[in-house]
């Protein structure tokens, strides 16, 4: 689909990947709302992307979720595209596992993504077509002691995201994911959990760039095929021929 002019949704657009990826749609013309938790940045970021609409939301706060896609919708008119980047990682293992925390991120990185998309499905129906891009992790496809939670809420996610392309093809609604690999953003100091807890990504500094990521969130959006890979390792881990 075309994104200039296009009226997309960013998911935890305040830094890293949603920031670049919102500031690559603002770049080619495409008016963006702006959702995460940190008020001061996206008022920041709003400010350098003209057109765009910050919104101060915690993406687990389902009712939240809900009223603010109806208020970009409100705003804008339509949504043709969401992209759900929100989400945070969790490091522990099997035996330490805090179910209270286990619970927070499979509402953060499960849940968040299916309710907001349920809010823009009726939204893009009604308009004929739209695009849902779900950030996953390359950790969908690896057994990683200490990131169990983590790494299998991104499969749960792989799961929803290819049952929901297959539901919406009918619409003109295209589901795409993108699957990064080591990215250098604050994701590792975000993380929950045993600070020590390793895993893949411990030198978040040398990876991809986030505007790298930002990149092929574009492609999908342009392309619409279903998967698409930060490089050919994670490709051939996931199975998918190139």
């Amino acid at each position: 689909m075309q994104i200039k002019d296009g009226v997309f949704i960013v998911t935890g657009a305040s830094s890293g990947i949603g920031l670049s990826t919102a500031v690559a749609l603002a770049e080619r013309g495409a008016k963006v709302a702006l959702f995460a938790r940190s008020t001061g940045a996206l008022e920041e970021l709003a400010r350098k992307l003209p057109g765009s609409l910050p919104v101060t939301i915690d993406m687990t706060e389902f009712d939240r979720v809900r009223e603010a896609i109806g208020a970009v919708h409100k705003h804008y008119g339509r949504v043709d595209g969401l992209i759900n980047n929100a989400g945070r990682s969790y490091a522990a293992s099997i035996e330490e596992i805090d179910p209270v925390l286990f619970d927070e991120i499979f509402h953060l990185n499960v849940l968040g993504p299916i309710v907001a998309m349920q809010a823009v499905i009726p939204v893009m129906r009604a308009q004929s077509g739209g695009s849902i891009v779900n950030i996953n992790s390359g950790t969908a496809f690896m057994t990683i002691p200490q990131y169990g939670v983590y790494s299998s809420s991104k499969r749960a996610l792989l799961g929803f995201s290819l049952t929901a392309r297959a539901e919406l093809e009918k619409d003109g609604i295209v589901v795409s994911e993108i699957y990064p690999f080591i990215t250098a953003t604050n994701f590792g100091k975000n993380r929950m959990g045993n600070p020590a807890g390793g895993g893949p990504g411990s030198n978040y500094a040398a990876g991809d760039k986030p505007e790298f990521v930002a990149a092929l969130v574009l492609q999908a959006i342009e392309e619409g095929q279903a998967q698409y890979f930060a490089n050919e390792r994670l490709r051939n881990m996931a199975g998918v021929a190139g």
